[in-house]
């Protein structure tokens, strides 16, 4: 690295830390600290879902899908226009008319308390591994590109990081990640304009990759026990559904907005720049692949054959001075901005929906100092997971894709019984739950068979290995468990409706 990139990058983190510090006078009771008064501007709040979806895997995980694969997988993030247009016009008011601060809250007046502790306990161990995943891919892009300890690369920016979200709540986080969001948008923008007007020329660049099929955008069979069509389209729905509805730290930003009709301006910023990003890193894979086909000695094989390292090598190697600082701060811009949200919903979920339940007397004033505390807690602990996955996950983008689809669950159609289905009780919605545990427990049990060490199977049946196989795709996993939550937690609501004196809270 240059000086001059160094001054880069150097001046973004003082940036980000001082920005977001500097909020620190406003946050003087819960409401401000954990939705930022409910006043913060659309357009602001619509960069922070745009920076928010934009992780580290943006940077490396995507060019290296299409560099080391096709645009199949990125199928699943195209289907967020679709399910937007369901947030926008139910999930967004319903939110806003019937909850303080936590989604979870809406779970509690429908089906009692035990549902909203599982909820919250889900996302609290969901948004744990992601936090680290994406310091984790951060670590290796930095490290891969500067020769840098990654180990250090994870503490400090999630140090940064973890800093201004203690001191300056979510108003800071969303701020921030305005500024985040510009960086590392522009830094895919320098990338694409390098390769696109470097010496190959962007045509020729194009029709090689187009020539290796590296454009596939699906495989139009409907088996589900492949990536077909049928398996993207159905993890993007449901997927991208569970994330804008079950997880607090998106709910958090539908509160933040001044009203409900400027949080639905917000969410439609948010996927708009989502879906020109993702196209953007998608299209620098691919012609990734074309220009290291034509000069394949401009590159080591140990970097040729890493999904999560070619990017990074090429940023290192072709790019001038200055741009390289820049892409860094890109990188750290594009972590922080997912680690920073997700410390202040898990932050909010362990004050708001597990402490306040033991005691509910706690004064606004101690909840904020709780709120500062758990913030702590929980970066220390995504630094750490970050930490110990640099034992090496080299296909980041499916794996990422596999582990949370089979840690659904089945919640989403626990919300969506509580919007939709008026007669759903508590009894019936445990039932349904119960059913869709099993079937990702299921998923989660052929994962672990079929990746298990050969000496470790000596004592277990390969027929009764065969027989516990998950027949379909581990994407569909999110899918099944939601619908079998959904349909039997209706159907034993209507079964068991007879037992129960009254309903519970018709809050459809």
């Amino acid at each position: 690295m240059a000086n001059f990139d160094w001054i880069i990058l150097s001046l973004y983190l003082f940036i980000i830390a001082w920005s977001g510090t500097k909020l620190a006078r406003h946050q003087t009771n819960t409401e401000n600290y954990f939705i930022g008064g409910r006043s913060i501007p659309w357009w602001a709040v619509g960069f922070s879902f745009f920076g928010t979806s934009i992780s580290t895997a943006t940077f490396i995980a995507l060019p290296g899908q299409a560099y080391g694969g096709d645009w199949r997988p990125h199928l699943a993030n195209l289907m967020l226009p679709i399910l937007v247009v369901f947030i926008a016009l139910v999930v967004i008011p319903i939110y806003r008319k019937q909850i303080k601060m936590s989604a979870y809250e809406f779970l509690e007046n429908r089906f009692g308390y035990g549902i909203r502790f599982y909820a919250s306990l889900f996302y609290l161990i969901t948004r744990l591994f992601r936090s680290g995943f994406v310091l984790f891919l951060m670590g290796k892009a930095i490290g891969a590109m500067t020769e840098w300890d990654p180990y250090w690369i994870i503490l400090i920016s999630g140090l940064i990081a973890l800093v201004y979200t203690i001191v300056g709540g979510l108003e800071a986080v969303i701020w921030t990640d305005v500024l985040q969001s510009v960086t590392l948008f522009g830094g895919g923008l320098i990338c694409l304009w390098i390769l696109w007007f470097g010496p190959d020329g962007g045509g020729q660049l194009l029709q090689i990759a187009h020539d290796s099929d590296k454009f596939r955008l699906a495989d139009w069979s409907l088996n589900l026990g492949e990536m077909s069509i049928l398996v993207t389209i159905l993890y993007g729905l449901v997927g991208g559904t569970d994330s804008y509805v079950v997880h607090q730290d998106c709910v958090q930003k539908y509160l933040a907005s001044k009203t409900t009709k400027q949080a639905q301006k917000a969410i439609w910023l948010g996927a708009i720049g989502s879906i020109l990003t993702w196209n953007v890193f998608m299209l620098i894979g691919s012609l990734l692949y074309s220009y290291y086909s034509l000069h394949p000695n401009e590159i080591p094989r140990e970097f040729a054959t890493s999904e999560t390292q070619v990017f990074p090598y090429f940023v290192a190697t072709h790019l001038p001075k200055g741009a390289t600082g820049f892409i860094l701060a890109g990188m750290c811009a594009a972590a922080m901005s997912s680690l920073d949200t997700m410390i202040n919903g898990m932050s909010m979920v362990t004050v708001r929906d597990l402490f306040l339940h033991f005691r509910p007397q706690t004064s606004d004033q101690i909840q904020l100092k709780l709120g500062r505390i758990f913030s702590l807690g929980w970066g220390l602990l995504g630094i750490a997971v970050g930490l110990l996955l640099l034992m090496g996950v080299e296909q980041a983008m499916q794996f990422s894709f596999t582990v949370f689809s089979i840690l659904g669950g089945g919640l989403l159609g626990v919300f969506l019984l509580a919007f939709f289905i008026p007669k759903a009780n508590t009894f019936g919605v445990y039932i349904g739950l119960g059913f869709g545990i099993l079937i990702s427990v299921w998923a989660l049990l052929d994962e672990i068979f079929s990746n298990i060490d050969p000496s470790l199977k000596m004592g277990l049946s390969n027929k009764l290995i065969e027989n516990l196989s998950f027949p379909f795709h581990p994407w569909t996993t999110i899918f099944f468990s939601n619908l079998a939550s959904f349909f039997v937690g209706w159907a034993a609501s209507i079964l068991l409706s007879k037992m129960i004196k009254k309903h519970t809270v018709n809050l459809t």
